[in-house]
């Protein structure tokens, strides 16, 4: 009898082995990650003004550009470009200055704001935003990682106007699942910036 089940044992082992697949050419490979596609929209841009926002720029024809409010009440110069169809928002805010301790107030903050990001991102790449438009100087913030923000900036003609921008999405997201819409929109941005005018 222990003979018997000694041969039993050995025959669910090998029966065992058998039935997970290592010797056949179909193994098991687990599927990659994936994400939804998404269709991006062509770009056309739109000039926007708005009599209590001494700049004009462009934005696309899929974003929306509304009043920021906090309890109803629009405080001047700060507005919302919602970008509905990929729920993400870049909030502006436009700050007049008519001297320099106000300016550094301006640029200190800005980067405080930056800052705050520094926990999660992986680092923080600063580009000059002149090339792009001589009449807005200032800074792009690219912020990369698992952050709240990827981008954010500043600009001024240096002579009383400031504007800052800062990207979010308004949900959470990974890093690599919003990569490419995040580039998507980031030319958008750096187009708004090329088609700044103060007026």
């Amino acid at each position: 009898m222990p003979r018997f089940l000694a041969k039993c044992r050995y025959g669910f082992c090998l029966l065992l082995l058998l039935s997970c697949g290592g010797g056949g050419t179909d193994s098991y490979v687990p599927k990659p990650k994936s994400y939804p596609k998404i269709d991006l929209p062509s770009k056309q841009y739109n000039r926007v003004e708005k009599p209590d926002l001494p700049v004009v720029f462009e934005i696309p024809q899929y974003a929306l550009l509304a009043a920021d409010s906090n309890n109803g009440v629009h405080t001047p110069g700060w507005y919302n470009v919602n970008f509905p169809q990929f729920d993400a928002t870049l909030f502006l805010t436009y700050y007049p200055f008519d001297e320099w301790d106000l300016f550094d107030s301006l640029l200190y903050d800005t980067r405080k704001l930056v800052n705050k990001h520094l926990q999660k991102a992986d680092d923080i790449l600063e580009r000059p935003t002149q090339s792009m438009n001589p009449l807005a100087k200032g800074l792009i913030y690219d912020i990369q990682g698992n952050t709240a923000s990827n981008v954010n900036f500043y600009v001024t003609d240096s002579v009383g106007h400031f504007l800052r921008g800062a990207l979010y999405f308004n949900h959470h997201t990974e890093s690599d699942s919003i990569a490419p819409v995040l580039k998507f929109i980031e030319q958008d941005v750096y187009h708004l910036i090329k088609t700044i005018r103060w007026k």
